[in-house]
C-alpha cells in the first residue's frame, strides 16, 4: 500500500495548532516523524508496502453445506472415501488451509463415504499433478484462475469454494456459502468441461451461472 502523504500533512498541521509550550515539546517529535518518513521513502522509493493479510479458515457451516452439495455428485457415489485437496495460494495461508482440511475430514462424510482432506499449495498441486476427487479452493487464488481452470479440465475434477470471486473468475464449479440461508451457484460451463454430473433434483434447486 503506497505511503499516504496526506496523512503526514494532516498530523503535522494538527501539531501546528497546539499551544506554544506543547508545540515546543513536540517539536522533536515532528522532526522524528519527518526524518523517519524520509528514511523510509529512501529505503522504499516505491512507497511503504503492507503484506496482504492471510486468509481465514472456512466457516464450519460453509463446509457442511459444501459436503452436502457434493453428495449429489454422480462421480463419487458408492465410494468408501472421498479425497479433497484444500488448495491455497501461498505459505501465509497454510494454517487456514490446514484448519479447513481438518474440519472437512471431521465431518460425517459425503453419503456413506468418509472425507479425507489434505491442504496443498496450488503450485504443488499443479507441478506434481496431484489427483483428488474434489478440490476446495481457499480465498486468494483469483490471480491463478486460469491455472485452476486448466487443472479442473485436465483432471476432470470438481472445484468448490465459499469465495464468491471464484464465480467471476470462472474457476469454481460450485460456490457454496451458508448464511441466513444456503447459497449454491453452479457454473454449468466449467462443470461440463470437468465432466461433472449432478443429480437432476440438485440442478433444479441451485442457481446457475
Amino acid at each position: 500500500m503506497p505511503f499516504d502523504e496526506t496523512v503526514l500533512g494532516f498530523i503535522l498541521a494538527k501539531l501546528a495548532t497546539l499551544p506554544d509550550k506543547i508545540r515546543y515539546r513536540v517539536g522533536w517529535a515532528k522532526r522524528i516523524i519527518l526524518a523517519s518518513t524520509v528514511g523510509l521513502m529512501l529505503v522504499c522509493p516505491g512507497g511503504l508496502s503492507i503484506p496482504a493479510a492471510a486468509v481465514e479458515a472456512a466457516a464450519w457451516a460453509d463446509l457442511q453445506a459444501a459436503v452436502r452439495a457434493l453428495g449429489f455428485l454422480d462421480s463419487i457415489q458408492n465410494r468408501q472415501t472421498v479425497s479433497i485437496g484444500v488448495v491455497y495460494a501461498n505459505e501465509a495461508d497454510s494454517n487456514a488451509a490446514n484448519q479447513t482440511a481438518g474440519m472437512l475430514s471431521s465431518l460425517r462424510g459425503i453419503g456413506p463415504a468418509s472425507v479425507h482432506a489434505t491442504a496443498i499449495p496450488l503450485d504443488e498441486l499443479i507441478r506434481a499433478d496431484r489427483r483428488f476427487d474434489v478440490v476446495y479452493l481457499m480465498p486468494g487464488l483469483v490471480t491463478n484462475g486460469n491455472r485452476i481452470i486448466e487443472y479442473v479440465r485436465q483432471q476432470r475434477v470438481v472445484s468448490v469454494s465459499n469465495d464468491p470471486t471464484c464465480l467471476n473468475g470462472g474457476y469454481c464449479v460450485l460456490m457454496v456459502r451458508a448464511g441466513a440461508g444456503v447459497s449454491i451457484v453452479l457454473d454449468t460451463a466449467l462443470a461440463n468441461a470437468a465432466g461433472a454430473r449432478f443429480a437432476s433434483v440438485f440442478t433444479l434447486m441451485v442457481k446457475r451461472k
